[in-house]
């Protein structure tokens, strides 16, 4: 419900609806919390997250009477029970995990059932695309029952998975192997992620297609000139420690104390509040209170006027980042940014233009660059005005789209053929 990959998947569906294509998006465990005025054919949850959980602690619950499981999926209920369990810890779902990849052999067999018997019953795809590899648990069945063509997607869930203690990860990971002789191509966002992903599920490379993260770019660029005073440093995150806030919070203390006249705006809903609390009187200890804005969630509107009113972005993950989908959303809007030296963002800048690279967790060295930023604004402006650029070429609505299209009017004009290429 909080990650960049539904937004990156909505503005897939709504491309592939605008070019003449039929799409349904199949909510698996929670509903989705998806940007944008135009509504979206999706359709009612499946494998619920309260009836997979139930049927984790014992399978009696997986013979509840329909009308009581339809209940558990209802979408009231389940947003209101995200509320206390929005940070899912890999150390506490290992079990669930690897139940969950074991498709139709773990304990969601029954949900699982129920799924195919919807996707065979009521929309007859020409093809699934599943939207991540730890749900590719569902693949051999839709093979199985429907013979149609399988895509995978690939979004950084690898690093959830190493995070499973032993021996779950091992489970894991085997059932991950083993799900993808059934999945037709699998898809990354990136040439070096990857390069990662077929080792990490021992694949032929030529197997996983790069399809590049889709942007709004039309509707995220800025007309206005970027804001150079004061200098605005802007977060645009959910809020927990992978996400890095904490290097940002000391990069940005270092500014002030060498005298610079800048701001700090963190948005974003806390997944983690005892860290979020811990940055706020950080934040108060250092006498810089003043200077820093905690704005929460932002909706659509509301994070466009964020963007706009930044004079650089800053996603200082400490993992790293698969999708980077705020940076690209920032550059698309003119505003240079920094990131760290890992994961996508040096495959990204090195396309873009459009930012600096860092050290990674280290803050002196991000505030380093931040204050070259502010040293040289012609040239910040210049890598705002190459990365709207390019990123709409590389990352708009057309280009992501016809990549897209094309994958998938190979693998339907080929008929079905995992394990192959």
């Amino acid at each position: 419900m909080y990650c960049g990959a539904c937004a990156r998947d909505a503005a897939l569906a709504r491309a592939l609806i605008a070019r003449g294509h039929d799409v349904q998006i199949v909510p698996l465990y929670t509903p989705l919390r998806l940007e944008g005025d135009e509504p979206l054919p999706v359709t009612d949850v499946h494998l619920g997250a309260m009836n997979a959980y139930l049927q984790q602690l014992h399978s009696g619950f997986a013979r509840l009477p329909r009308p009581l499981a339809r209940l558990l999926d209802h979408p009231r209920l389940l947003r209101w029970l995200s509320r206390f369990a929005v940070s899912t810890r890999p150390s506490q779902l290992g079990p669930m995990t690897v139940s969950v990849l074991a498709g139709a052999d773990g304990r969601q067999r029954a949900e699982l059932g129920r799924l195919l018997d919807f996707l065979a019953g009521q929309i007859h795809p020409d093809v699934v695309t599943i939207t991540n590899s730890m749900l590719s648990g569902i693949a051999p069945e839709v093979k199985r029952r429907l013979g149609v063509p399988v895509v995978c997607e690939l979004k950084g869930e690898d690093g959830f998975i190493d995070a499973i203690p032993e021996p779950h990860r091992a489970e894991a990971i085997a059932l991950m192997r083993r799900n993808t002789a059934s999945i037709d191509r699998l898809i990354a966002p990136g040439a070096a992620y990857a390069q990662h992903m077929a080792g990490y599920l021992d694949v032929p490379r030529e197997r996983i297609a790069v399809v590049p993260s889709i942007i709004d770019a039309a509707g995220l660029r800025r007309e206005e000139p970027r804001v150079r005073a004061p200098f605005t440093v802007g977060y645009l995150s959910v809020i927990t420690p992978r996400k890095g806030l904490h290097v940002l919070a000391e990069a940005f203390e270092r500014l002030v104390a060498d005298g610079r006249d800048a701001r700090l705006r963190v948005a974003g809903q806390v997944l983690d509040r005892r860290y979020a609390g811990e940055i706020e009187r950080s934040v108060r200890r250092a006498g810089i209170s003043d200077r820093v804005e905690f704005l929460g969630e932002l909706d659509g509107a509301a994070k466009l006027a964020f963007l706009h009113g930044l004079s650089a972005l800053v996603q200082p993950s400490i993992k790293p980042e698969v999708l980077g989908t705020v940076a690209l959303e920032a550059q698309a809007a003119g505003i240079p940014v920094a990131a760290p030296d890992d994961g996508v963002f040096p495959e990204m800048l090195a396309a873009t233009g459009g930012g600096v690279l860092f050290t990674p967790r280290d803050a002196d060295d991000l505030a380093a660059k931040l204050a070259a930023l502010m040293d040289d604004a012609d040239a910040a402006d210049a890598m705002g005005e190459s990365g709207v650029e390019a990123v709409a070429r590389l990352h708009g609505e057309a280009a992501v789209a016809e990549a897209m299209i094309a994958l998938l009017d190979g693998l339907t004009a080929d008929g079905p053929s995992a394990g192959g290429d």
